[in-house]
């Protein structure tokens, strides 16, 4: 009887056994599913947050480049008003009337019954109209484009109206890209060729920070003190006396 009990109880036991290891089965099975699902749904939050944190990134740079635009047309509108009325250098002494060779406003009263050229008038013109095209293309903030068509531009109109005006702008498009060591010679050439342009103290500012950005410091600081030294009241000394307090 013992024997037969044992033999009885066996097929039970193992049965019991095999529905043991089902359920273990089945449970981590079922524990697998939630951790995977747990770990998809974190997943799929860190993506929500990235792709939260893109968009505003997108939303930031859009909102950078319109700012950058309004700048460069705001800086546009003020360089060709000096060009038609003149007003007070940086360093707060009065300038000279023009920056290209022109006559001041009262000069240019004096001799406005003169007839100008029909050459002369479609020079200006012309001119006029490679100018703006390259202006457009950095407004676009396209600025290999700008840049080919700036350095065009000084080529065919190299002592223009809008001569110091291309050659300031040749600067900020390199310092803009960081190409800091092409900004420092297109800023000098600004101070070399247009020794009485506007926008003299800034390109020598543009020089001190590119210097620093080159991790030359010795060579920041004397264009930084010239600029100081120079225009002392513009609020690009200000500046350089802040960057000078770092170096």
């Amino acid at each position: 009887m013992l024997a037969v009990g044992l033999l009885t109880s066996a097929p039970l036991a193992a049965q019991g056994v095999e529905q043991r290891l089902e359920r273990m089965e089945r449970l981590m099975s079922s524990q697998g599913l939630m951790e995977m699902m747990q770990r998809l749904d974190r997943q799929e939050r860190e993506i929500q947050q990235l792709r939260g944190q893109i968009e505003e990134q997108n939303h930031s740079i859009e909102n950078l480049r319109s700012r950058q635009r309004e700048l460069y047309l705001d800086t546009d509108r003020r360089l060709s008003r000096i060009e038609r009325e003149g007003v007070a250098s940086p360093s707060g002494s009065a300038a000279p009337s023009t920056l290209s060779g022109e006559s001041s406003p009262s000069q240019a009263a004096l001799t406005a019954s003169a007839p100008v050229p029909l050459q002369d008038e479609e020079q200006a013109k012309r001119e006029r109209e490679a100018y703006q095209k390259a202006f457009e293309l950095l407004r676009e903030l396209r600025y290999d484009e700008a840049t080919a068509a700036f350095r065009e531009f000084m080529g065919q109109f190299p002592n223009g109206r809008y001569a110091h005006i291309a050659q300031y702008w040749l600067g900020e498009a390199s310092y803009t890209q960081r190409q800091f060591e092409q900004a420092i010679k297109d800023y000098q050439q600004l101070l070399d060729r247009f020794p009485n342009s506007p926008k003299r103290a800034e390109a020598m500012l543009k020089i001190g920070y590119s210097w620093n950005e080159q991790g030359e410091q010795g060579k920041a600081r004397a264009i930084l003190e010239k600029l100081v030294q120079d225009f002392p009241n513009s609020t690009e000394a200000g500046q350089a006396r802040n960057l000078l307090g770092q170096l």
